[in-house]
């Protein structure tokens, strides 16, 4: 249930010249695109229209064939950037982050610990990633930037990413650690940084990128995932990580630096789990052994009228669904390690006096999905599974047990600490500061928001998945999911198919084909302000009635009770390497 604070008269005004000013465009852009004269339209601009070789169905398909070009927007005063709103009632003196890898909504409901987070803050229900991958997503978070703005378009430096790309571009110097330095906010990063850190630069394993007071990170690559064999390098010091689990080893860092940190402080714990291989802490495994993967209704099936790389995708076999529920059963373990995280930052902060004065954020950096639409396991596509992630903000000005449906992303998250922690943030800044809609969810807010995939994982890395996902732009509205291929696209009504299984856009209006089209077309060449400008364009209504049952968090889809035939035995840890000899160099891509 949602709390409003009653507007502020100043508040009407702006949202009333802001709405305005947001139609207008949006008529000029729509009325450029050249949408069919004789689409038939709603009231809401949808509606449904019979297939067939009609003038309106050529006009669609001459729409589909064009290149998706961007739209110019109108470059707005700087004025227009993330909001400055002060915290809410209860100022919050920091903010603590507790970033996941690779968790989704089905994962978090089953794991009663973070379920439960729910009832301790706000919940972001439509909290949409910038890339379903690692590393431009984290890129997001740091830079507060669509991935087609910052530019790291994947995990390796070789594909286009990477933290050698990241730094290269100068972006260290510029992001969310500098601004609150800046500000005299004492920062602390513990765990997981940008993928490939520092790779075959070895001479940069001492070094702590700007704008961190401490730094601890594990240096020698993908072993790191196994959560055995680590070596971390904390503020440039080198150390083997012995049989102690890394999870473990991490949190102990967290927690420790919290116990003598000085407000203002910001700490970011970002864990490895549940990322697959999906380890865990000795004490959660095996607690989860038979639970199986969930099965909603897009659970082995494409749907109809499937993109053209899903067609020939075949149904899973009995042994493919076994090995799925394996995996499973290991991600709710690896899930329990993180929410073991949770809880110790959580008493710290009660013990250390902190628990009233700081903001906590637990949130991933990507979901993850396992057997919907006939894809076994992995994360890079457009559908919900692996771009809509949990996120719950707990804290002052935190309405306890309350929900927030609007649009948000991985790129307001810079804004809304920095905001918290009264530091400015930069013009090029394509993310909002969530203050403001916390405070009034009622405020006129963003009707879309765009996911991009800009580059295709190759053999031989981590994220390769058998399944080849092309690259994509996707919208995502209240009501729909518009995901462009390039040469052919895909659309799917929300309203009546929340599990996005069947592609309507052949018989859907052309006229509302067009408008998504068009606020697309805006989103995938905006920057900065001109962002926040596409992002409000107006969004046509879908048709139908809301169907009954709905994917968590909005509704509870049980996992499927099918055991696995052999448990999986825990694995032991591998003896610490030696001290002395220099290990080789990481590889340049490396998972996310």
């Amino acid at each position: 249930m949602r709390h409003a604070m009653p507007p502020r008269r100043t508040r009407v005004v702006v949202a009333a010249v802001a709405t305005i000013l947001t139609l207008l465009i949006g008529s000029i852009l729509i009325r450029d695109l050249g949408a069919p004269s004789n689409a038939q339209s709603s009231a809401g601009g949808s509606g449904v229209v019979a297939a067939g070789p009609s003038p309106s169905g050529r006009a669609l398909t001459d729409l589909l064939g064009r290149p998706l070009e961007p739209v110019p927007l109108p470059t707005p005063e700087p004025s227009a950037s993330a909001d400055v709103t002060p915290p809410p009632t209860g100022q919050a003196k920091n903010v603590v982050m507790l970033l996941a890898d690779d968790l989704d909504w089905y994962a978090f409901e089953q794991v009663p610990r973070l379920k439960a987070l729910k009832d301790k803050g706000v919940t972001l229900t439509n909290y949409v990633v910038t890339d379903s991958l690692c590393c431009p997503s984290r890129s997001s978070i740091y830079r507060s930037q669509y991935v087609h703005n910052h530019r790291v378009i994947s995990n390796g430096i070789k594909t286009g990413g990477g933290w050698a790309k990241f730094h290269d571009l100068g972006h260290e110097n510029d992001c969310l650690p500098t601004w609150l330095s800046s500000a005299g906010v004492q920062t602390a990063h513990v765990g997981k940084y940008l993928n490939g850190f520092p790779g075959k630069r070895v001479r940069m394993r001492s070094y702590v990128p700007p704008g961190w007071d401490h730094f601890t990170t594990p240096v020698n690559g993908n072993i790191v995932y196994t959560g055995y064999g680590y070596r971390l390098s904390t503020d440039g010091q080198l150390s083997w990580g012995g049989p102690t689990f890394l999870n473990d080893a991490l949190t102990a860092d967290a927690t420790s630096w919290l116990q003598q940190a000085q407000a203002p402080f910001y700490l970011e714990l970002n864990t490895y789990v549940p990322h697959t291989p999906a380890p865990s802490s000795v004490k959660n495994r095996g607690t989860r052994y038979g639970t199986g993967a969930p099965q909603p209704p897009s659970f082995n099936r494409t749907g109809l009228d499937p993109a053209p790389w899903q067609q020939g995708l075949k149904p899973l076999s009995i042994r493919q669904m076994e090995s799925l529920n394996g995996l499973w059963s290991r991600r709710l373990e690896s899930a329990e390690t993180f929410a073991d995280s949770v809880d110790a930052v959580l008493a710290t902060l009660k013990a250390t006096g902190h628990a009233d004065d700081t903001l906590v954020i637990v949130t991933s950096d990507n979901g993850y999905h396992a057997g919907v639409h006939r894809m076994l396991s992995g994360k890079h596509s457009p559908y919900r599974e692996d771009t809509v992630v949990p996120t719950v903000l707990i804290g002052p000005g935190m309405r306890a047990g309350t929900t927030i449906d609007a649009l948000t992303s991985t790129i307001d998250l810079g804004p809304t600490i920095a905001a918290y922690m009264n530091a400015q943030t930069p013009a090029f800044a394509d993310g909002r500061n969530l203050l403001p809609l916390i405070e009034d969810p009622t405020i006129p807010w963003r009707t879309g928001l765009l996911t991009e995939s800009l580059s295709t994982p190759k053999k031989g890395d981590p994220d390769y998945e058998k399944t080849t996902i092309p690259k994509f732009h996707a919208l995502r509205t209240h009501d729909w999911l518009y995901v462009s291929y390039g040469k052919y696209a895909s659309l799917y009504n929300l309203v009546t198919d929340p599990f996005e299984m069947n592609n309507v856009i052949k018989v859907t209006d052309p006229t509302t084909v067009a408008n998504l089209r068009a606020q697309l077309q805006s989103l995938v060449k905006c920057a900065g302000p001109t962002c926040r400008i596409a992002d409000m364009l107006p969004s046509p209504s879908a048709p139908g009635t809301p169907s009954l049952i709905q994917p968590p968090p909005f509704g509870q889809w049980p996992a499927q009770a099918a055991p696995v035939l052999t448990p999986t035995p825990a694995p032991t840890p591998p003896p610490t390497p030696p001290a002395t000899p220099e290990p080789s160099a990481s590889p340049a891509s490396s998972p996310s």
